[in-house]
């Protein structure tokens, strides 16, 4: 976080990555020009206060096209978390969308769409790990120093973005390094003793048990827990996965909560890349 800007976003230097954890999309031809979204899990919406859906009208009103699409959309990735889920979701449309309709427009030019979608849209047009810049529409790929697992801790809570960011403030602190410039090397303790989260104390004044859980478990960690995002979601990371599955076993009895081991994409085998078209 580095200032407000006089558009009302937030002016941002951050270092992401894609991990292993995806919601599934399957998108199929429909023979009017209706966008259609069906989901598994309740509360998540199917109109266009999703992005998939305005990602598909969007797509077609710049492409000329009036073909219909439908999706059906399984979550996996926890809503109001600060894991990029709805935003790599409309990613996944405008890249799937882009297959289905036969446009094979270049990522370049889908990028512009994906900013006006959202701020962190961009990044996941092209995945792996970058540094965002600006609101989060200027991304610079780079590779991560490190290898290893992250352990996800999600709490099951909802914190919304927007009041997160209201209540951030400007600090004393100036953050300990640079993003990117070598943050990322050495052992994982190494790798989170030099990460930092500048929204982290909005964070906690919005979600006070969040200060808490983390005082819990960062000492079975041994090493800082991080704030994902604007939260609700935590992680650290860990060198073996060995490791890294008995601390999130361990935590997730004694705090009840869900967890996830996982990978950066850029590490992990080839896979399901999250986005089926038919």
């Amino acid at each position: 976080m580095v200032a407000r800007r006089d558009d009302g976003f937030h002016e941002i230097e951050s270092l992401v990555s894609a991990v292993t954890l995806y919601d599934l999309l399957e998108f199929t031809g429909r023979g009017d020009s209706g966008v259609e979204l069906s989901c598994d899990c309740p509360g998540v919406p199917t109109d266009e206060g999703n992005l998939i859906v305005q990602a598909a009208m969007l797509l077609s009103k710049e492409a000329g096209r009036r073909s219909g699409v439908a999706c059906r959309l399984t979550k996996r990735i926890p809503v109001g978390g600060g894991l990029g889920g709805g935003s790599s979701n409309g990613a996944s449309t405008l890249t799937a969308l882009n297959r289905l309709w036969g446009l094979n427009w270049p990522t370049d030019r889908l990028m512009p769409l994906a900013a006006s979608l959202g701020s962190d849209v961009p990044f996941f047009l092209r995945g792996g790990s970058a540094v965002m810049s600006g609101r989060g529409e200027q991304v610079r790929p780079v590779r991560l120093g490190w290898q290893g697992w992250i352990v996800l801790l999600l709490p099951g809570i909802g914190v919304s973005s927007g009041a997160v960011y209201r209540a951030w403030r400007p600090g004393a602190e100036s953050p300990p390094a640079p993003v990117g410039c070598g943050m990322t090397r050495g052992s994982a303790i190494d790798l989170m003793g030099r990460t930092f989260n500048m929204l982290e104390p909005a964070v906690m004044e919005v979600c006070p048990v969040l200060e808490g859980l983390i005082a819990g478990v960062a000492p079975r960690a041994g090493r800082p827990v991080r704030v994902s995002g604007s939260g609700s979601a935590l992680f650290t990371a860990f060198d073996a996965e060995l490791e890294a599955a008995r601390f999130a076993r361990r935590v997730g009895e004694e705090f009840n909560l869900e967890t996830r081991v996982v990978q950066p994409v850029e590490q992990a085998s080839p896979g399901n890349n999250g986005c089926e078209t038919s």
